[in-house]
């Protein structure tokens, strides 16, 4: 495989030197997710949580340079009237036809739903995850990303160490930080995510990327699930 160094990259730079002061992705950040998706040979990507779209047009950038594959990304519907707002992002750069924007009216969770239930599963490659954080949105998301994602595919959790309790978001919305009780408040609960849930789903090969605050773990290939469901029928018989 090529060295993604040596690639011209030419609507990743784009984006760069078009949007350098828009949130929240910066070059740093697009550069590593850049090289898993070519890592991964990733074609079908999700993406959890777009803000002004500024990470869904680096994805689409970095598709559009390798010359394949779509991007589905969700969001509230309050996206839409940020300024700029995502479709201007994508329209500005030329990459309406690699990204297709999905808003949420109250929760992802439910357009996830949507993904299910329209088919088909296990069709996305990787998913960047930077939605929510809460114990519930990451928590009960995950479980549907893993629906989506292929055996095999990526996932990556964004914001690791995020607590409700340090969250400009929250800090400066007492009534929105009081609905948690103190310990949930003071819990990194993407990473709780990560210690309970993701082992509980067979995933492997995980492993932080620190300087981005980011997790990142393989769904179990076909094969590898079969066989721990196996396991799991023998172990009563066993006992």
């Amino acid at each position: 495989m090529q060295d993604s160094a040596d690639l011209p990259w030419s609507k990743f730079r784009e984006i760069t030197e078009r949007f350098s002061d828009v949130r929240f992705m910066n070059e740093a950040q697009a550069a590593i997710l850049r090289d898993l998706i070519v890592a991964e040979n990733a074609r079908e990507i999700l993406e959890i949580g777009f803000f002004h779209g500024k990470s869904s047009t680096y994805i689409a950038a970095i598709l559009e340079d390798l010359g394949r594959g779509s991007l589905v990304t969700i969001d509230r519907l309050n996206a839409a009237k940020r300024s700029p707002a995502i479709h201007d992002m994508l329209a500005l750069s030329g990459l309406g036809h690699r990204a297709q924007p999905r808003f949420a009216f109250r929760s992802f969770t439910w357009e996830l739903q949507k993904l299910i239930a329209e088919g088909p599963r296990q069709r996305f490659d990787l998913c960047y995850f930077d939605g929510g954080h809460t114990w519930d949105d990451t928590g009960f998301g995950v479980v549907l990303v893993d629906m989506l994602l292929r055996p095999g595919g990526l996932l990556i959790l964004d914001d690791m160490n995020w607590r409700a309790k340090s969250s400009p978001g929250y800090k400066s919305r007492p009534k929105r930080l009081a609905v948690f009780s103190k310990d949930e408040a003071a819990a990194p609960t993407v990473r709780r995510v990560w210690d309970l849930v993701l082992p509980h789903l067979g995933y492997v090969d995980m492993r932080e990327i620190p300087e981005v605050r980011w997790g990142v773990a393989r769904k179990p290939s076909a094969r590898a699930a079969a066989a721990a469901a196996r396991a799991d029928e023998l172990a009563p018989a066993e006992r």
